[in-house]
């Protein structure tokens, strides 16, 4: 195998593929690389099992081959060609010692295998297609992965959930605690089920394209499929059953409180600074048309209070506790001027909306158990 390319394309292609080797492979060969030429085009892909990612580069191709080659070794290679003046690379593949050409006599040699031991990438060739603009997919992912959960004993809520719904793709995430959910306009595609999307591929996903670039999105019955600008992001979906989040969703509220975002982040940001470490529990206390935000930490001493108008549609004092850290967490991406806060009883959920048309998304906080005094 031998072909020509430009240094800042391959780096650039190689720092893709790079995400789906797995740190610490079990499996030695899926610390490497598979490189595939066929006339001038190149094809570099890795997999860690669960995610694959492949891209696809037009080059000055020679002669056809294929190769697999240490994945990192190649990269840092790459990444150590600092010199301006190198602007294109030639890489020659002689039984299976890959060499890595620069200028005249600048070269580097990395051993390679056969890539017959190369796990392939799954073909996703059934299921729902649709397309997507990277701001949409962005957004879906902006306003939910973010609750994305962590615990390994839960592994359905360690993924956003994703289904179709009166012509309208949805995407929830959820830890227990906080949820997020968004929706965006979508045609000609109906999940036959929601299916449960790791966020790194998501994540690889956004990376992969560049400006207001279409990804087309295919979800077969274990796999999804992420394509955009010659790269694939493969991976497998966390199995099921997702909850059923939309019972957790009040419908019918006892008490409404629409506040300005900002004024309410500021004064929030103020009294979390003597909050509990652990619990970084913040009280809300609703009287009439005044909110007073007060955090205390009895471990340590130290409190702190703020209060703000606000406009409230309920009876009778009301407090409510949360997790500060959370609370700014949603009102970051509200991005609205106001916001309302949808309440029923203190150990009840509480929905957070951005106030204005076009949103697209609500947000779910559960509250911390306040002990009275």
């Amino acid at each position: 195998m031998r072909f020509q390319i430009e240094k800042a394309k391959f780096l650039s292609a190689l720092n893709m593929v790079i995400g789906a080797v797995p740190n610490k492979a079990t499996i030695q060969v899926l610390n490497n690389f598979a490189i595939r030429l066929e006339g001038n085009s190149l094809e570099i892909s890795a997999t860690d099992l669960d995610l694959g990612i492949r891209v696809m580069l037009d080059v000055q191709g020679e002669s056809d081959g294929a190769v697999v080659v240490n994945a990192r070794k190649l990269l840092d290679l790459v990444k150590s060609l600092i010199d301006p003046k190198i602007v294109n690379i030639s890489i020659e593949v002689v039984d299976y010692l890959v060499t890595v050409r620069w200028s005249e006599r600048g070269k580097a040699s990395i051993t390679g295998f056969d890539v017959s031991d190369f796990p392939p990438l799954p073909d996703v060739a059934d299921g729902c297609v649709f397309q997507l603009g990277k701001s949409e997919l962005d957004f879906l992912a902006g306003k939910t992965l973010f609750a994305v959960s962590n615990d390994l004993t839960r592994m359905s809520l360690n993924g956003a959930y994703m289904e179709t719904k009166e012509g309208k793709l949805i995407m929830v995430a959820t830890d227990g605690h906080r949820l997020g959910k968004a929706y965006v306009d979508i045609e000609n595609c109906t999940l036959g089920k929601g299916v449960i999307v790791p966020p790194k591929a998501i994540q690889y996903a956004l990376k992969s394209v560049s400006g207001e670039s279409t990804i087309e999105v295919r979800i077969s019955d274990t796999y999804v499929l992420f394509a955009s600008e010659g790269v694939q992001i493969i991976s497998k979906l966390i199995e099921g059953p997702y909850p059923k989040y939309e019972a957790v969703i009040p419908t019918n509220f006892q008490r409404t409180v629409q506040v300005n975002r900002a004024d309410l982040f500021n004064k929030i940001t103020t009294v979390i600074s003597m909050a509990n470490a652990r619990t970084r529990m913040i009280r809300l206390q609703l009287d009439g048309n005044q909110m007073e935000l007060s955090a205390n930490d009895p471990n340590v001493g130290g409190d702190s209070t703020e209060a703000l108008s606000v406009i409230h549609e309920g009876e009778d004092v009301f407090s409510i506790g949360f997790n500060g850290l959370y609370m700014l967490d949603v009102l970051k991406l509200c991005q609205s001027d106001d916001v309302i806060l949808k309440m029923n009883g203190p150990v009840a959920a509480c929905v957070i909306e951005p106030v204005g048309s076009d949103m697209d998304c609500m947000f779910l906080l559960m509250p911390l158990r306040l002990v009275e005094d």
